[in-house]
């Protein structure tokens, strides 16, 4: 059993106990339906409620990191109470013969206090998660606008650069900062053929680089992730970017990945921002240098 559906099932348990605690206390001090049902009936559902949120939290993964603090506020919750009401017994001094009905207040308070501290903890539980999702956004804005920052300089560096391998080189550092990735290659694909101009990647065959480059080069997909097919046994994915121009040689940029997860939309619109620099300065090197031109589109 999890930490997730141990506290979903203490809680569950608590809440029938309290149920059925005020439900006996109810029956206790009289016979009379009417009387037992207003006595005893609402503190009855809220040791029910109890359960329902036990259940609630069994169920659902988004409180799973702070169960202990919504256990913390319930417990936290009934002691109070339960003191509040054993002190105020305690200053009415309580006559001989009265402590039953003691008993019975005391347990309406704690029901009380559990339900309120349940309550409370989830609330609490709730701004704590909130407040982590606006810490996670916030690195995420300013991991994202550093990353523009660097892909800014590598615009600048790759419209200076003079030749395809100054290209490759650029490109293949802007991956690996932008993403963290160590393996990468740079694969020209022509008609014929698939040269490597670059290339980082310790597993796999430069044949499966070029078949992996000449699949990227027909999709029409800038940026995509390839999980099957010729992908490195010892390769989780391989990610691929596509570099488009008005020449017949297309640069495709690849990079061995460690997991199958997607990439996120911002990452995928920042290797189109890189792409589409690549693209255009290799087009005025292929263009410069008479390397298979064809009609512009």
């Amino acid at each position: 059993m999890d930490q997730r559906h141990l506290y979903g099932a203490t809680f569950g348990i608590v809440g029938v106990l309290l149920a059925g605690v005020q439900l006996l206390h109810a029956t206790e001090q009289t016979e009379v339906p009417i009387a037992i049902v207003v006595d005893g009936a609402p503190f009855a559902l809220l040791g029910l409620s109890l359960s329902f949120a036990g259940y609630w939290l069994a169920s659902n993964e988004e409180f799973g990191g702070d169960l202990p603090r919504i256990a913390a506020w319930a417990v936290g919750g009934t002691l109070l109470l339960a003191s509040v009401a054993a002190l105020t017994l305690f200053s009415q001094r309580v006559a001989t013969g009265t402590l039953q009905r003691a008993t019975y207040i005391t347990t309406d308070s704690i029901t009380v206090g559990a339900v309120a501290g349940t309550v409370v903890g989830l609330y609490d539980a709730q701004s704590q998660r909130h407040f982590r999702e606006l810490e996670a956004e916030r690195d995420r804005t300013e991991e994202f606008a550093r990353k523009a920052a660097d892909l800014n300089n590598y615009g600048r560096a790759l419209a200076q650069a003079t030749s395809v391998e100054e290209v490759s080189a650029y490109c293949i550092e802007g991956l690996s900062s932008l993403l963290g990735l160590s393996e990468t290659a740079f694969v020209e694909v022509g008609p014929e053929d698939a040269p490597i101009t670059s290339s980082t990647v310790s597993n796999g065959s430069e044949a499966q680089l070029r078949v992996i480059a000449r699949e990227a080069a027909e999709d029409d997909r800038v940026v995509a992730v390839h999980e099957n097919g010729n992908v490195p046994e010892d390769v989780a994915s391989v990610l691929t970017v596509r570099l488009e121009n008005t020449a017949a040689t297309t640069g495709v940029l690849i990079a061995a990945r460690t997991t199958t997860e997607p990439i996120s939309t911002e990452d995928e619109q920042l290797l189109e921002l890189l792409a589409s620099h690549a693209s255009m300065v290799l087009n005025r090197i292929y263009t410069e240098h008479g390397r298979n031109p064809i009609d512009s589109r």
